[in-house]
C-alpha cells in the first residue's frame, strides 16, 4: 500500500528531477557552464527556503503567545524564580515592546480581559497577579527582573 506522503514526495521530485534535467540540458547548450548538480543543489536549496518559511509560519500561527513557549514563558519561569524565594508574585516587571504586544495578544487569544494602565508614565499591562511595565527604550525581547514596590 503506498501512503499519501509518498505520492507526494514522489510527484514534487519527479518534478524537479524534470526541471534540472531540462535546465542540465540548456546548460550542456550553452558550453556546459552548469552541471545537472548544481542546478538540483539549487532547487534543493530553495525548497528549503520555502519549507523553513512554512514551518515558521505555522509556528507562529499555532503556537503562539502560549504558556509553553516564547517570552510568556520566560515570564512565568522568572516569575516561579520570584515566588519560591518571596513566597508571593512580584508587583512589577519590565518588559520590551515585543513582549508587551506577545503578552496583549496571548489576552486576546485566551479570551482573558485585558487590564492597560500606566505606571510611572509608562504603559503596563496586568499578566497573572503582576504589572508588566514597557520599556521601549530596552531591547524589543526584553524581560527583566521581577520586583516589588519601593
Amino acid at each position: 500500500m503506498v501512503t499519501r506522503r509518498e505520492v507526494v514526495a514522489a510527484g514534487a521530485l519527479g518534478a524537479l528531477g524534470a526541471g534540472a534535467g531540462d535546465a542540465a540540458g540548456r546548460a550542456g547548450e550553452a558550453g556546459g557552464a552548469q552541471t545537472a548538480e548544481v542546478e538540483m543543489a539549487r532547487q534543493l536549496a530553495r525548497i528549503q527556503d520555502e519549507m523553513e518559511g512554512l514551518r515558521t509560519l505555522l509556528r507562529q500561527a499555532l503556537l503562539g503567545p502560549s504558556l509553553a513557549v516564547g517570552p510568556v514563558a520566560d515570564i512565568r519561569r522568572a516569575f516561579g524564580v520570584f515566588l519560591r524565594s518571596n513566597q508571593k508574585f512580584p508587583d512589577y516587571c519590565e518588559i520590551g515592546s515585543d513582549v508587551f504586544t506577545d503578552l496583549y495578544d496571548w489576552h486576546v487569544r485566551q479570551q482573558q480581559p485585558i487590564e492597560v494602565t500606566r505606571v510611572d508614565n509608562r504603559l503596563a499591562i496586568r499578566f497573572m497577579f503582576t504589572w508588566m511595565v514597557m520599556r521601549p527604550e530596552q531591547d524589543a525581547g526584553f524581560i527583566g527582573f521581577p520586583y516589588d514596590r519601593g
